[in-house]
């Protein structure tokens, strides 16, 4: 006879088994509200199996609730394709099961309650991010939730799971134990450049595998049509891993209409593999093969695409009064033939090219966008608005502004005639633009966010047409929010896996320096606020303006450079 189990509600703590035995310990800096965070920086590493937590299998006699709880808390073990978290299901299920499928990121604790159907629980938690089958994470507003319903059966007088849906849960405060954030890297549209794109897998052997599929999957949804992959539609893996021994990572390629003399074709694909895996703390080599044979990657002088990353000059563009200089080493130049070019006309926030000879601001009182050049100094004036945001130059030319009512404008800084450009961004539903700055590598726009009781930093794909022609905005990649007292301000590039942006709060305002994947960590506290940020080339280039004092970032504090000079801002 078939029996029936009625369930009450309870909430269970996943930090430990059912037996007690396992406490997962977690990264303090991991908030339980708000979107997943991550206090240092990733490094390279080699998946050390050690560092996983022991879980528990099942034991004789356990309830219902008992048998999802200890099924949850194993999900969180990888060792032999999650071959405990596989005893609590059936046999037909362990089969079938699929772990890799999504993971949910939640704090708290999670629910267990009655379903709707006799034999069924309902597991409710605190969602606070999700990551698909290729690594791409999905940050949640604070309040998002996550239901799963889970059936059980009897098997030989044992409760065994019978349906549950494909995918494991994993507490945020574990996240940093179990996965960690790697770059996969597509071309830039110019042909030039690479664009890292932020994945996070499970940090054990055998990731190699994971993110060479992932590559070939594309890029994640924010870039799609901002940057291109060397891999035609439908390449795959032509055996079921990438192995890496003794330091080389073999990469085997199944190509669809695959031309071996396509030198050119190869050598980016090498870039792409290459970069990614080289990344790998176990990685040192990358031999790459398509059509059966090694790739022809051409002469030793046609290397591949470098990862050298694009930088700007050391030198920053500001304001002395309502005159442009340039400021570098605690030393100041006015700015050669446009010095004067703003003089009377109330201007703020200054930008240029990485060439130093084109430029834009914003004048009366940040209502209005000008550009200038240094061949033809007079201010023309591009667009007028509400609450500009700081311009910003990418590198195919358009100066690009954010407005207080969700508007993205860009101006072709070569044709002064002209009126700034609408660009699409529908997903803005008219919320205020604080900050916009284009990646140096032009294809994706770093955008802060706010309507007002809420504030989001989010980064874009750019989609232009053939001629560098700015279109739209792709929908963003959420990397951080506030709300209330952790509203967030200004940001800034210092690379192209790096920024710098402000949370702010009624007594101060604490910098952050982020990477890509949403990892950061606290930069020292402006006790006076910060009401400009500027980065240039890595972490000894942060400057902030708080107090009518422009500030350098040494160490762990802020060192005064300069009580005259303002609105500072570097290339880009």
């Amino acid at each position: 006879m078939r029996r029936t189990h009625r369930f009450s509600l309870h909430r269970w703590p996943l930090a430990v088994t059912v037996t007690g035995a396992l406490l997962l310990s977690g990264c303090a800096s991991i908030p339980t509200s708000g979107p997943v965070h991550q206090a240092d920086p990733p490094v390279s590493s080699t998946p050390d199996a050690s560092t996983e937590p022991a879980v528990a299998g099942p034991e004789a006699d356990m309830t219902p609730e008992e048998v999802v709880q200890g099924f949850l808390a194993a999900g969180q073990g990888q060792d032999d394709d999650y071959a405990v978290a596989r005893q609590y299901l059936t046999t037909d299920l362990a089969e079938t099961w699929s772990p890799y499928e999504r993971t949910v990121v939640f704090s708290g604790a999670a629910g267990i309650q009655e379903g709707l159907e006799e034999n069924q629980v309902r597991v409710s938690v605190d969602e606070r991010a999700t990551i698909d089958d290729h690594g791409v994470m999905k940050r949640r507003e604070a309040g998002s939730s996550e239901e799963m319903d889970v059936e059980l059966t009897e098997v030989d007088g044992q409760w065994r799971i019978s349906s549950v849906p494909d995918g494991v849960l994993v507490p945020a405060s574990n996240l940093d134990d179990l996965y960690q954030p790697h770059n996969l890297y597509f071309l830039g549209k110019d042909g030039k450049t690479v664009v890292p794109d932020p994945r996070w897998f499970p940090d054990r052997q055998g990731v190699s595998t994971s993110i060479i599929r992932a590559l070939l999957n594309g890029p994640a949804p924010y870039l799609e049509g901002s940057v291109d992959s060397a891999f035609p539609e439908g390449t795959e893996l032509a055996g079921p891993s990438v192995p890496v021994q003794d330091g080389t990572a073999e990469v085997s390629l199944d190509v669809p209409d695959y031309s071996a003399v396509d030198v050119v074709g190869n050598r980016n694909m090498y870039s792409q593999v290459s970069l990614t895996l080289l990344a790998l703390g176990n990685v040192e080599n990358v031999n790459l093969s398509a059509g059966g044979g090694e790739a022809d990657l051409g002469a030793d002088d046609q290397s591949p695409l470098s990862p050298d990353p694009v930088t700007v000059p050391s030198r920053q563009i500001g304001l002395d009064g309502d005159r442009l200089v340039y400021l570098q080493g605690g030393q100041t130049q006015a700015v050669d033939s446009v010095s004067d070019a703003l003089v009377g006309q109330a201007p703020q926030n200054p930008a240029m090219n990485a060439d130093m000879t084109e430029f834009a601001a914003l004048v009366d009182d940040g209502s209005t966008l000008v550009t200038f050049t240094d061949a033809e100094p007079e201010a023309v004036e591009r667009f007028t608005g509400e609450d500009l945001s700081a311009p910003s130059m990418d590198p195919n030319g358009w100066v690009w502004v954010g407005t207080g009512d969700g508007q993205v404008r860009a101006a072709d800084s070569g044709t002064a005639g002209t009126q700034a450009e609408d660009v699409d961004a529908p997903w803005l539903d008219g919320r205020a633009v604080r900050s916009l700055k284009i990646s140096r590598d032009g294809s994706r726009a770093l955008i802060v966010v706010s309507d007002g009781e809420s504030a989001q930093v989010l980064i874009s794909g750019v989609q232009r047409d053939d001629d560098g022609r700015p279109q739209s905005l792709n929908t963003p990649y959420l990397v951080d929010s506030g709300e209330g007292d952790l509203m967030m301000g200004d940001a800034a590039w210092i690379s192209e896996t790096q920024f710098v942006a402000t949370s702010v709060t009624d007594g101060g305002t604490a910098p952050r320096l982020y990477d890509i994947s949403g990892r950061y960590r606290e930069l020292p506290y402006v006790d006076d606020g910060v009401t400009n940020v500027a980065g240039g080339n890595g972490e000894r280039e942060i400057f902030v303006e708080s107090g009518d004092e422009l500030r350098l970032l040494t160490g762990e504090s802020w060192s005064p450079q300069s009580d005259q000079i303002a609105s500072t801002a570097f290339a880009g």
